[in-house]
């Protein structure tokens, strides 16, 4: 990966999901959730159909946490009727059919648009957009939790070993071992790190430091990247051809700790990934019923001029947990907000802090109220969640 990319670029489809590690990172809010990408033998309205249920059973994987949604009751009946969820569709060529990568033949389709016009089925793909309001709100009224876009960017510590051979996984490697991690990562939404292993990272972290789970190395080592969680595994042989792993999960004060049992290298490395998206989707999903905070003062400092102003408003709108926010006061370059919230205050926090354009400032107790999971709406707390706005 080149040294020379920005901080907020991302490869598009395989590569999606992995940040630049070249510089600092700190929240992601990862685009794309709502799109998916299928195979189709040709442009039938039959084809078409199949293609887009299995486009929308993939984005229902990324948004509710649940890797195998389509086969959930009650996402499987939404998978059942994708059009109604559908804001947009086209084929493409894929890549892998010989086209130039940077310039694949696309055919633009909207739901305004009508006809089939001639492309050759060999490698055609198509590509579905739902919108994303009306997805959410459908998977809420199911009773299903709501995963939003704001997510954990995770660096990966991987140190492998096999046989006499050890190595730590690099942003450079063009294994299977990292193509099955970011496959996964594109599948279940979650933005990854990978480090450089240059000279620098060589002096501050080696394999025997994540073999050993040496913390305080790891945590040295990690605060290049500001990541917001850090995934540690070692992944050793156990059977000519089969490995298994232990892994170390840690966001903030949050850690989990499994096994991997045996299997191919390429599976077990994904397997990882595949286990922390479902603690993340446990832990930032927002369930269907949660209680909400009505009017949460939210101040947000350093905002200088119309443009900041209206960028963090409009982020702020955009934030999965927030229903509504409206401005209350505006002085000084300080902008004063009441937000109301879809489930607690915990969920609004961590949206806002994942999001990268806003820093707290002081951390505010959680409000007193109903508990998580009821329909109940709490009432506003006392303290002020603060917060500075970094362009």
């Amino acid at each position: 990966m080149s040294t020379a990319c920005t901080r907020t670029w991302k490869w598009r489809w395989f590569a999606g999901f992995v940040l630049c590690a070249s510089g600092a990172v700190h929240g992601a809010v990862v685009t794309g959730l709502y799109e998916a990408s299928v195979p189709v033998p040709d442009q039938s309205a039959a084809a078409r159909h199949v293609a887009l249920q299995q486009a929308l059973a993939a984005v229902l994987v990324k948004i509710t946490g649940e890797r195998t949604a389509g086969g959930v009751p009650a996402l499987a009946g939404l998978v059942q009727d994708p059009s109604q969820f559908l804001q947009q569709y086209r084929y493409e060529q894929s890549p892998s059919n010989g086209t130039n990568a940077s310039t694949p033949t696309v055919t633009y389709y909207d739901l305004t648009r009508t006809g089939a016009p001639a492309i050759a089925p060999t490698g055609l793909v198509l590509w579905a957009k739902f919108d994303p309001e009306v997805v959410n709100h459908a998977v809420w009224a199911v009773h299903e939790p709501v995963w939003g876009q704001e997510r954990p960017a995770t660096l990966v510590w991987l140190a492998i070993q096999n046989g006499a051979n050890s190595s730590v996984l690099s942003s450079s490697d063009t294994s299977s071992i990292i193509q099955a991690m970011t496959g996964a990562a594109t599948q279940r939404g979650v933005p990854l790190i990978f480090p450089l292993m240059d000279l620098r990272d060589q002096q501050d972290i080696g394999f025997p430091d994540i073999w050993n789970d040496q913390t305080s190395r790891i945590q040295l080592a990690s605060q290049r990247y500001q990541p917001d969680a850090v995934l540690v595994g070692s992944m050793y042989s156990t059977t000519p051809g089969q490995y298994a792993a232990r892994w170390q999960l840690t966001v903030g004060s949050n850690t989990r700790l499994w096994v991997t049992p045996p299997g191919d290298l390429a599976s077990v490395a994904a397997a990882g990934i595949q286990t922390a998206a479902d603690h993340y989707a446990h832990w930032f999903a927002i369930p269907a019923g949660a209680s909400g905070v009505n009017g949460v003062p939210v101040t947000v400092e350093g905002i200088a001029g119309v443009g900041a102003y209206a960028k963090v408003l409009a982020y702020l709108r955009k934030l999965t947990p927030v229903k509504t926010v409206q401005v209350t006061q505006v002085a000084n370059g300080t902008v004063h907000f009441s937000v109301d919230t879809r489930g607690d205050l915990a969920n609004l926090q961590r949206a806002i802090v994942l999001g990268e354009l806003l820093k707290p400032v002081v951390t505010v107790a959680a409000a007193t109220g109903a508990p998580s999971g009821t329909t109940s709406v709490s009432p506003a707390p006392a303290a002020v969640l603060r917060f500075q706005y970094v362009p």
